[in-house]
């Protein structure tokens, strides 16, 4: 007799389409012969795949059409198994399988990772949010080393199509523009505010500031080395339009509090 271990390990190897002998191992009996309730099985689990990504990709499904959306979920989960016991993570890869599958269509793919970053962010982990009287609370010497901690649900992604008027189109249940590239590089900041998904389009300057809170820097080297690179801007007044504006925003966790580095000490 086959252990349970082993009667499992044949069945997940049928689903997958791996070599299996479960067949033999299933009793036949009255009603539907064993070839066809495990066919019922095998198809039963990648429907079910096909349609966590229907779900996960809604506006890319809607886009694609249910016919085109349908044979390339169908496809990438014959190649992608479910390796966790929840769904949540199923499809984090998609979105650059779809850039790979179709790549003079980068529209698709860059709509797809639009889809993935709202969801991931409405399910991300929790966080405090940093409002104004957190701010006001710290001492003024304190802003020489200050950092600033962005919501852990906070991604910047870079577009290179117009996905973000696609998205925005198909959300409204109207017709999506005709898919283009930008004439440049543009920066749609994602992130989780009171319970919801938020998006919204950065400026270059902006853009540069979060990149540097999320690389370490604190807030008084993001304003110089915005200085630097921004010479004819009013620098410092955009960082501090910036900063209310990111706790408005709810886009603060909390701040970081370095000790200044030592002094050389006298001769």
């Amino acid at each position: 007799m086959r252990s349970l271990l082993r009667l499992q390990t044949d069945f997940q190897h049928h689903l997958l389409g791996r070599p299996s002998t479960i067949a033999a191992a299933v009793a036949s009996g009255r009603g539907i012969g064993v070839d066809r309730r495990l066919q019922i099985y095998h198809h039963a689990y990648r429907a079910r795949l096909a349609e966590t990504l229907a779900d996960t990709f809604g506006h890319t499904a809607s886009y694609l059409g249910e016919a085109w959306f349908e044979a390339d979920a169908l496809a990438y989960v014959e190649t992608h198994a479910s390796t966790r016991p929840s769904l949540r993570d199923y499809g984090s890869d998609f979105p650059a399988w779809l850039q790979n599958r179709h790549p003079q269509d980068g529209d698709v793919g860059e709509l797809a990772a639009i889809d993935w970053a709202l969801r991931r962010a409405f399910d991300g982990p929790d966080a405090p949010v940093l409002g104004l009287a957190g701010l006001a609370a710290l001492p003024p010497e304190a802003w020489a080393t200050l950092g600033l901690r962005l919501q852990p649900t906070a991604l910047l992604m870079t577009l290179h199509f117009n996905s973000l008027a696609l998205w925005q189109a198909l959300d409204a249940d109207q017709a999506p523009p005709v898919a283009a590239p930008l004439a440049a590089p543009g920066t749609l900041l994602v992130w989780r505010r009171d319970l919801q998904p938020h998006f919204r389009s950065l400026g270059a300057v902006e853009t540069l500031s979060l990149q540097r809170l999320q690389a370490g820097d604190g807030f008084d080297s993001v304003c110089r080395r915005l200085a630097e690179r921004f010479a004819d801007h009013d620098t410092a007044a955009e960082a501090g339009s910036l900063l209310r504006r990111w706790v408005d925003d709810g886009l603060l966790a909390g701040v970081l509090l370095t000790p200044p580095p030592p002094q050389p000490s006298g001769s």
